[in-house]
């Protein structure tokens, strides 16, 4: 699914496609690591006492869920356009999100960041869910 209306929908989008300034680091990435990455954080957050029981309320199915999420951080991190979704419209839709979710979501994916991906390569990663977390915390927190 493309977005054909992006004049009308600019002003929702998030910032995943800005280029930071990461020296070169994506060239150590690659999907493999896209993969345990997202596997371990979203391991971490089922069995997490603030975002656990809304992940296991809002994912039905994380064989589902997990592919997505690969194909997001596919394209966040390495460009390759796998992912289309509107990841602000699924979160607006989650009733009662606060700063502390958005906060607590940053501080597990960090976490896993700095565990499992090598140094060189984490900066890619950590810079857009900075991004994201503060664009979405932004919009959706009253």
């Amino acid at each position: 699914m493309t977005d054909t209306n992006t004049s009308a929908n600019s002003d929702r989008a998030l910032p995943l496609t800005d280029r930071a300034d990461t020296s070169g680091s994506q060239e150590s990435i690659n999907e493999t690591m896209i993969r345990h990455l997202v596997d371990t954080f979203y391991e971490d957050i089922r069995v997490d006492a603030l975002l656990g029981p809304i992940f296991a309320h809002h994912v039905a199915d994380w064989s589902l869920h997990l592919p997505k999420m690969y194909n997001f951080w596919s394209t966040v991190v390495l460009r390759t356009g796998r992912y289309s979704g509107r990841p602000l419209e699924a979160h607006e839709r989650i009733a009662g999100l606060t700063q502390a979710h958005f906060t607590r979501w940053l501080e597990l994916w960090n976490e896993v960041v700095r565990r499992i991906i090598p140094s060189a390569a984490q900066t890619p990663f950590i810079v857009a869910a900075d991004r994201m977390a503060l664009s979405m915390a932004s919009r959706i927190v009253a």
